[in-house]
C-alpha cells in the first residue's frame, strides 16, 4: 500500500507530534478523534481530516488502515480492542495499558483479528540506545550481564494530571523497563520492587526496581519524578545508564553522550539526536508494507506491563514476585 490511511486517537501533545509526521513518512491522517473538541479541532483543521469524539465512531464511520493510539494510559485497551476487532492495524503509545489484565486481551484481541500491533517505545530509536544496541549486538561486550538505570523527570505540569494520577512506573519508567529488556535481550523472571509517594500525588512518584532475567542477568532501575522546584530535567537529562558485560561496558547519557570499554580500551563519542518519533512510525509503516512483523511488537509491551504489575505487587508485600510465564513468551 502506497498511501496509509491513518486515524488518530487522542490530540494531546503526542497525537500532535503523530499528526505532523505521518504525512512526511507516506501516510495520510484522515481522521482524528478526541472527546475535546478544543484539542482535536486545530489537528483536523492542520491535517484536513475528519474529526470525530472517539474512537468508536471513527472506526464506524472512517475507513482507515492504521490507527494510531496517542490518548492517555486509561483509554488505551478499549481504543486498541476496538481496531482490532475492526480489522484495522494499530500503533500504541506506551505503555500498553493500565494493567496486565487489560494488556493480555489486547495482545489476544490483536493476534485473533490477525492485525498488526506494534507499540510506542520511542527510546529504543534515540541515538545513544539504539548505538549501544548496535555495540551489544557485535559483540563489543562479550555477553551484556547488568543494566543500571538511573531515570528522573521534573513532575508533569497540571495539564497533564492524569500522569500523577496513575504514577511513574507506568507513564515514564516503563521506558527504562523496556530498554532493559530490549538491551540484555532477555527474558524478565523475578521483580523486586519499592514504590514511593513523597510528592502527595495519587500515584507513585518513585520507584526503586530490580530484575532478574532468566539466565541471571540483573537490571536495576531506579525513578521517578523530582519537584517542580528542581531545574528542568526533561527530555535529554533524564536518563544515565550502563550496561555491563563479560568482557566490557557501555555507558551514557540519553543526551548522546556514550563511553564504551572495550578490548580496544576506552572510547567515548557523542551522537548527533535523531528524530524518535519519525525513526519508530517509519519503521512501523515499513513493516506493514513489506508484510513483516513490527520492529517493536505487541510482546514487548505486554512483558513490560508484567514487570510493572510484579513492581506494584512486590512493594505491597515487600517481597520479590514471580512472572507468569505466559506473559513472557515472545
Amino acid at each position: 500500500m502506497d498511501k496509509f490511511r491513518a486515524g488518530i486517537v487522542g490530540c494531546g501533545l503526542i497525537g500532535r507530534q503523530y499528526a505532523e509526521r505521518l504525512p512526511k513518512l507516506g501516510a495520510r491522517v484522515v481522521a482524528v478523534a478526541d472527546p475535546m473538541p478544543e484539542r482535536r479541532a486545530p489537528v483536523a483543521e492542520n491535517s484536513g481530516a475528519a474529526s470525530y469524539h472517539d474512537a468508536h465512531e471513527l472506526l464506524a464511520e472512517r475507513e482507515i488502515d492504521l490507527l494510531c493510539v496517542c490518548s492517555p494510559t486509561p483509554f488505551h485497551h478499549e481504543a486498541v480492542v476496538a481496531a482490532a476487532r475492526h480489522g484495522t492495524h494499530v500503533f500504541c503509545e506506551k505503555p500498553l495499558a493500565e494493567n496486565l489484565a487489560q494488556a493480555r486481551e489486547i495482545c489476544r484481541a490483536a493476534s485473533e483479528a490477525g492485525v498488526t500491533l506494534g507499540i510506542g517505545f520511542k527510546m529504543r530509536y534515540e541515538a545513544v540506545f539504539a548505538r549501544a544496541k548496535s555495540l551489544i549486538e557485535a559483540g563489543e561486550i562479550g555477553l551484556p550481564l547488568y543494566s543500571i538505570f538511573s531515570y528522573f523527570q521534573q513532575v508533569p505540569p497540571p495539564e497533564r494530571n492524569w500522569y500523577t494520577k496513575y504514577g511513574t512506573t507506568r507513564d515514564n519508567v516503563v521506558h527504562a523497563i523496556d530498554l532493559s529488556n530490549w538491551l540484555l535481550n532477555r527474558q524478565p523472571a523475578r521483580v523486586s520492587a519499592r514504590l514511593d509517594n513523597r510528592l502527595g500525588f495519587q500515584g507513585e512518584d518513585k520507584v526503586f526496581l530490580q530484575i532478574a532475567y532468566d539466565d541471571g542477568a540483573r537490571a536495576s532501575i531506579h525513578g521517578g519524578w523530582v519537584g517542580s522546584d528542581y531545574p528542568p530535567v526533561a527530555a535529554s537529562d533524564d536518563i544515565l545508564f550502563q550496561i555491563v558485560g563479560e568482557a566490557g561496558y557501555i555507558a551514557g547519557d540519553r543526551a548522546g553522550h556514550l563511553v564504551s570499554a572495550t578490548k580496544r580500551g576506552i572510547e567515548r563519542s557523542a551522537l548527533p539526536p535523531i528524530d524518535a518519533f519519525s525513526a519508530e512510525l517509519s519503521a512501523f509503516l515499513n513493516a506493514l508494507r513489506k508484510g513483516q512483523p513490527p520492529p517493536v511488537p505487541a510482546e514487548a509491551g505486554l512483558i513490560a506491563q508484567a514487570v510493572i504489575e510484579a513492581a506494584f505487587e512486590s512493594s505491597r508485600i515487600g517481597d520479590e514476585v514471580a512472572l507468569d510465564p505466559r506473559d513472557r513468551a515472545v
